[in-house]
């Protein structure tokens, strides 16, 4: 009778779980073990009495009998009970073996419960152990859980079940809780995502079950987090393990491509930041680089500013054509000695005398456009003086004559116009004195002492074509 009277007991509790999706259980009545049982150890096959009470200390609001107790076995396969319809003469019989942890609560016919109690009993060996069942089958459903020990609020546990017969059936029991919550997944669904939602500083079982009863149960987690257990926005979900395997590698895809952004990102930061200001630091030396080398090379602001010596030209021959300025730099520069006496002067007087100066290789006198053969003429600088052929002009080096060319050329130029003007105003009777030295001219203080130009000579004569013999 006992026997019938357990699967009885287990069959009307899977019919009520399945006329229900999703029913959490209302707490009726509140129950206690008799003779002022407090231990948390029991015996296996001991004999305990029930007290069933009202919440309200209303004795009508007892609950509706008969009266079923269950006993959730952390891993192990739940037992329900039935404890009888009399209230008086309520008694469970242990029938879990040695070493089960046992979380227990009472039912009513109408699916009530009476609470779960505050704390887990522990089975030890007792002395008669003919009331323990079988062990379960091996094809029973399993549940399996993603977290096995800390639970935050809010937080989903992934619950995979397996074996048995679809659909399932999932209960949710915690310690101290007014209430047992039962979930029926879809018929091909094999995965519950259940959103924690007990309340925290808790223990949390959850039980598989199927058309033929009871499956296993997990271990207990310890409940967490805020006591804020609304959790707006997240629902419990019932999938196919195909389902979970596709989200799941569609976020693995996710993160990785998040991450190989995110490692692009760093790429382009390094380059911008270190790149370019290097970029730019490479172009600004190589052009303080080539500003220093130009420098150095006597460049500035594209002309040539190197200082160099003066070299005297190998040759100055006398051509029709306009002198060039490096030609005229050369021919201002020259000694007075060194200038071709067959050349004639633009401008010639006879001395008095009807002979004509002649300019000697090593040395010439000439005079002053406006002076005569009358000693009482002097020299504009004092006493006069003998030029001697040797004296030399300042002579800057072949590198300069570029920049001076301009300078030079004009200095020739006015050198010319002075002394045709000269020539012109005094007329055919002029001559030059031999007894008058030139005038000294300072050019610069940098330029030294140099002679007076010489006068310019009329370039009659092409390059092809030979001067006449002097007479």
């Amino acid at each position: 009778m006992a026997y019938l009277g357990s699967t009885l007991a287990v069959f009307l509790f899977a019919i009520q779980v399945l006329i229900s999706p999703c029913q959490a259980q209302s707490r009726a009545f509140q129950w206690k073990f008799g003779n002022n049982f407090i231990l948390t150890e029991l015996e296996e096959c001991q004999t305990l009495s029930i007290i069933v009470e009202s919440i309200t200390n209303n004795a009508s609001e007892l609950g509706v009998a008969p009266y079923n107790f269950v006993a959730f076995e952390l891993e192990g396969v739940p037992t329900t009970t039935m404890v009888g319809s009399n209230l008086t003469e309520l008694s469970w019989q242990v029938t879990h073996r040695a070493g089960s942890t046992l979380m227990l609560t009472m039912m009513d016919s109408n699916g009530s419960t009476g609470g779960i109690g505050p704390s887990f009993y522990n089975v030890t060996a007792g002395t008669n152990t003919s009331c323990l069942p079988a062990a379960p089958s091996a094809s029973i459903a399993h549940i399996t859980p993603n977290v096995t020990a800390t639970l935050e609020t809010c937080q989903p546990w992934g619950l995979t079940m397996t074996n048995g017969t679809k659909p399932y059936n999932v209960t949710f029991a915690a310690l101290n809780s007014p209430v047992v919550t039962t979930v029926t997944m879809g018929p091909e669904d094999d995965v519950f995502t259940y959103i924690d939602r007990a309340d925290p500083n808790g223990e949390l079982i959850a039980v598989v079950s199927d058309t033929h009863g009871w499956g296993y149960s997990t271990g207990a987690v310890s409940t967490t987090g805020s006591s804020n257990t609304s959790c707006v926005g997240l629902i419990s979900t019932s999938q196919t393990a195909a389902q979970i395997a596709a989200e799941q590698a569609a976020q693995a895809a996710a993160q990785a491509a998040g991450s190989k952004k995110h490692r692009r990102d760093i790429i382009i930061g390094v380059v911008v930041g270190v790149g370019v200001p290097l970029i730019f630091t490479c172009i600004a030396a190589a052009w303080w680089w080539r500003r220093r080398q130009m420098r150095d090379q006597g460049i500035w602001d594209g002309q040539d500013m190197r200082p160099r010596s003066w070299a005297v030209p190998p040759s100055s021959e006398p051509t029709g054509e306009v002198q060039s300025p490096k030609r005229a730099l050369a021919f201002g520069h020259m000694k007075l000695g060194s200038i071709n006496s067959s050349l004639p002067l633009l401008s010639e007087a006879p001395e008095q005398g009807g002979t004509r100066s002649q300019a000697g290789p090593s040395s010439q006198t000439v005079s002053h456009a406006g002076s005569s053969g009358d000693d009482s003429r002097r020299p504009r600088k004092g006493a006069q003086r003998q030029v001697p052929a040797e004296s030399a002009l300042s002579i800057p080096s072949e590198s300069q004559q570029e920049n001076l060319a301009t300078t030079s050329s004009l200095l020739a130029l006015s050198a010319h116009l002075m002394r045709s003007q000269s020539t012109n105003s005094l007329g055919a009777g002029a001559s030059l004195d031999p007894q008058v030295e030139p005038d000294i001219i300072i050019q610069h203080r940098d330029g030294g002492v140099v002679q007076e130009l010489p006068p310019p000579y009329l370039d009659r004569y092409t390059r092809s074509q030979d001067p006449p013999e002097a007479h």
